[in-house]
């Protein structure tokens, strides 16, 4: 058999063939190779080895000895008849099989193909450690400041108004008695200017809250002696200043995020409420109250900011169109640890296809990257994306034909027989592997040539279109294509030209699916230097703080 290796897809073709062309030098014939095991599209749980065996014959124009066979580079055993066999060692994922006859003239015929192996799990399974972030204490100064502008920004009457009565005192059994008071926030709650710190410690953040220029509507509704009343009061303040600790922990697969023993302290408090008894006044506590009601506003308001900048994804389960198909995004909070440098947190997620039905590799044992020095640290597991694209592959997203002119052919088909697979080399850096790939060359709706790709490319990043978020894509692909059938005895080299067009279509059908993987984005945080890498079976991404 027949191969062809394109590193790359700067070569797209230029150049259609026909008549005019000059005929191609002819190529010396290679030995009649053909692999008779594994089939292509093998893909079985749990294989530490296989026997890969065919059989190979001396070409019939040149009748030189076949002296060697290998795969993989390991030499197979080869009896008179030219039958041979190898045995090789797989790893868990996608792996090539590339075999290579050579007889006495130092001609060669190469066959590759695919097998999927490890441990093979069903696409419904949540994945266990499926995200990362790593947060500098950097990050959480930055995240203070967004929140002290959202304070500033934000209808903060609006924000309490669901919760009124913000006081409620005097009431018996919840009914309202002969002395009785209900105090609620009036739209115009407003702030001046606000500062908050958050910094990060052994059990969570510090907080420090200082608003400025406090003006809070109220209106209260009592009883005095049995008499009701209701009037609106008005409270001010020069300053309000919170202080406490935010408790972060995984409650029921969500964020808890709690303020502990706030202290509120006011400079300037001052309450104008004229006409309301003094007795109703005393009982209302005003001051100890509005304390309670400042902290508790802000955590409640605080509570969603932490919550997104911890998970940088949206946590639940998420219907999203892509591709013709629709992916759940189900992602779950697993587990999340402070120190005075930042914190660290893991989550779980499943990214299912819906109405597929296969498996994808899973690696056992997955810990996620630490957060080293950078200001974000962020991580997607290579289960996580094999899921995906295991899913879509399960649907057909691989098989179609696609418009496409390539010199005389006006159509590419497509068929996918096995997933592609993401796994880490040993270099530790992720690649992606999209093997037994069968692509016919079409011309008015008939099979011109045949072919069987595999392809190979290597995970990287890029800045998405938000500036604190990054996206995967994928390094040029280096492909290996075995000629199976050519109807039109096309010379080698013209299709050669042509292969990387065919291969560019292919990238670009799934290259939205690695966009879609919900790569975690650091709320209200601008990143520079990014930097994408791979640890322990984890696409990486690493930023400084802007």
């Amino acid at each position: 058999m027949r191969q062809l290796t394109i590193l790359g897809l700067a070569t797209l073709a230029t150049l259609a063939i026909g008549c005019s062309q000059p005929e191609a030098p002819v190529r010396p014939e290679p030995p009649l190779l053909q692999v008779l095991s594994p089939d292509r599209g093998t893909m079985q749980p749990d294989l530490a080895t296989i026997e890969v065996r065919g059989t190979v014959a001396p070409s019939p124009d040149s009748g030189a000895v076949i002296t060697r066979v290998e795969v993989n580079g390991t030499a197979a055993r080869l009896d008179a008849q030219g039958n041979w066999s190898a045995t090789v060692t797989l790893a868990s994922g996608a792996n090539l099989l590339r075999t290579t006859a050579t007889d006495a003239l130092g001609h060669t015929a190469s066959d590759t193909r695919g097998v999927v192996t490890g441990d093979l799990r069903p696409l419904d399974t949540v994945i266990e450690n499926a995200l990362a972030a790593g947060l500098s204490a950097q990050a959480f100064d930055k995240l203070g400041d967004t929140a002290a502008t959202l304070v500033e920004q934000s209808d903060l009457g609006a924000f309490v108004a669901p919760y009124n009565p913000v006081i409620a005192k005097g009431l018996t059994n919840g009914e309202e008695d002969c002395l009785f008071g209900k105090v609620s926030v009036k739209p115009g709650l407003d702030v001046a200017a606000a500062y908050l710190s958050l910094v990060p410690t052994g059990s969570g953040l510090a907080l420090d809250a200082e608003l400025v220029g406090l003006d809070i509507p109220l209106h209260t509704r009592y009883a005095a002696a049995c008499i009701n009343g209701q009037t609106d009061i008005r409270i001010t303040a020069q300053r309000a200043r919170i202080r406490g600790a935010l408790a972060i922990t995984v409650k029921a697969g969500r964020f808890d995020v709690k303020l502990l023993d706030p202290s509120v302290t006011f400079t300037g408090f001052d309450v104008q409420a004229s006409g309301v008894p003094g007795a109703v006044i005393d009982l209302l506590d005003l001051d100890q109250e509005i304390a309670k009601t400042l902290a508790w506003a802000v955590e409640r308001f605080l509570a969603p900011m932490v919550d997104k900048a911890l998970a940088g994804v949206e946590v639940g389960n998420q219907d999203v169109s892509l591709l013709g198909q629709t992916l759940r995004v189900g992602v779950t909070p697993a587990g999340v640890a402070f120190d005075a440098r930042g914190a660290e947190v893991v989550l779980d997620a499943a990214l299912t296809v819906q109405g597929a039905n296969a498996r994808f590799v899973s690696t056992e044992n997955q810990v996620p990257p630490g957060r080293g020095d950078a200001g974000v640290a962020l991580a997607v597991a290579d289960d996580t994306l094999n899921q995906l694209l295991a899913g879509f592959w399960a649907r057909g997203g691989f098989d179609r034909v696609l418009e496409q002119h390539l010199g005389m052919f006006d159509a590419v088909r497509l068929d996918a027989m096995l997933p592609p697979v993401v796994s880490a080399g040993a270099d530790g850096e992720l690649r992606l592997v999209l093997p037994d790939l069968m692509v016919e060359l079409r011309t008015q709706g008939q099979m011109m040539v045949r072919l069987a790709m595999n392809v190979e490319a290597r995970l990287k990043g890029e800045p998405a279109a938000s500036t604190y978020a990054a996206r995967i894509t994928l390094e040029l692909p280096t492909m290996k294509a075995d000629i199976l059938e050519n109807v039109m005895g096309i010379p080698d080299t013209e299709l050669e030209k042509l292969f990387p067009g065919a291969i560019a279509s292919t990238i670009d059908t799934f290259a939205p699916l690695l966009g879609a993987v919900p790569l975690p984005a650091v709320y209200g945080i601008v990143v520079s230097d990014l930097r994408m890498g791979g640890s322990a079976g984890y696409v990486t991404v690493s930023a400084s703080i802007h």
